[in-house]
């Protein structure tokens, strides 16, 4: 049986191409290998379903998409599968079999639905942008505990439970909480000797001891235990964050005399991908390799642009789209003829080739 790893689909692989910054003529001397590529799965693989869509390996700097996986992909104007294409019998091919450029050239998968495509992508890419941006200047406090989440009613106020605590000279080990029923997250406090702390060790949940009888009532407090929960989320996102970001790239962004920090690699990404469908609105065509604006694109990528200019700069190409592709000649969805009956096909002659030889 096949195994479906690079290595295991070398014989397979019908279209290969550099693929990434190299691809873009935006590479550094640190930039990777990447390179994509089409393959096709034997046809019985096809029918019973283990021929995977994609194999790539464990960095994904290489990934081969199969061919059937590859023309859906084509129909729907997917950015990355039009760039692929875009690729062929350009600078950046590696190898196309022969009947590739034939099966593929004859077709007109470019249509209206780039606009949505590739400003998706862009949109994807913002996000991550902002996210970054977010937990490189704004990190969550990790000394919070439940304590801070939590808030008592007194004399007719809601006052935060460390500020009440201050004011009355009570700390965590002079307090008692019990649960009140039949009012969820809201306890009695008293005044009394808690050696294991109103929160316990952890400071992750209300320890709730016996309380004296006679204990003096002090007042009832509320716990937020879903704002904690959230906030401790975030702090475990922003620590598996820290460990697997790429710290080059920041760094670069944290450097630069824009003073701001924003992952640049990735918002150079959201720039190329409204240029290219600004691109192929007028022109019909997918320019993979940049050259007017590469100069711009590398200084998004050194971190040599603000951020809020960028985001002003996205926002007027998204403007600019509706009414370029309302302009352009391109029918609303991809020419292709009879696609599926072809590949099908296709499929069938390389079967018999193959077994023939």
């Amino acid at each position: 049986m096949r195994e479906y790893t690079i290595e295991g689909i070398r014989d397979l692989i019908c279209f290969e191409c550099v693929a990434g910054s190299r691809a873009h003529g935006l590479e550094t001397e640190k930039s990777d290998e990447d390179r994509k590529g089409v393959y096709m799965a034997p046809l019985a693989d096809v029918l019973s379903g283990v021929a995977p869509g994609s194999v790539f390996d464990e960095k994904q700097d290489l990934q081969y998409t199969e061919i059937g996986e590859f023309c859906r992909q084509l129909m729907l104007n997917n950015s990355g599968a039009l760039e692929l294409l875009g690729c062929l019998g350009q600078e950046q091919q590696i190898f196309a079999a022969p009947w590739f450029a034939r099966f593929f050239g004859e077709r007109s998968f470019l249509s209206r639905k780039c606009r949505y495509t590739f400003a998706a992508n862009a949109n994807r890419q913002v996000k991550r942008v902002q996210a970054t941006h977010e937990k490189a200047l704004r990190p969550p406090d990790d000394s919070l505990t439940l304590a801070d989440f939590c808030a008592v009613l007194h004399e007719g106020a809601c006052i935060p439970l460390r500020s009440w605590m201050a004011g009355q000279g009570v700390d965590e080990h002079t307090q008692l909480a019990a649960p009140m029923e039949g009012c969820p997250r809201t306890y009695a406090l008293y005044r009394g000797e808690n050696r294991g702390g109103l929160f316990g060790k952890s400071g992750t949940a209300v320890s709730c001891p016996q309380v004296p009888a006679g204990a003096p009532f002090l007042c009832h407090m509320v716990v937020h235990e879903d704002d904690f929960s959230r906030h401790c989320r975030r702090v475990a996102q922003y620590r598996q964050w820290l460990q697997e970001r790429n710290t080059k790239r920041l760094d670069t962004a944290l450097d630069g005399d824009h003073g701001g920090a924003y992952d640049c690699k990735h918002m150079g990404h959201v720039v190329r991908l409204l240029h290219m469908a600004r691109e192929i609105a007028r022109e019909g065509r997918v320019h993979v390799r940049r050259t007017w604006d590469n100069a711009l694109l590398r200084d998004i990528r050194a971190g040599r642009v603000p951020l809020d200019e960028l985001m002003r700069m996205v926002d007027a190409l998204l403007a600019e789209l509706p009414a370029e592709y309302e302009a352009s000649a391109l029918p609303e969805s991809p020419q292709v003829g009879n696609l599926e009956q072809d590949l099908a096909q296709l499929r069938i002659d390389y079967e018999r080739h193959h077994l023939a030889n």
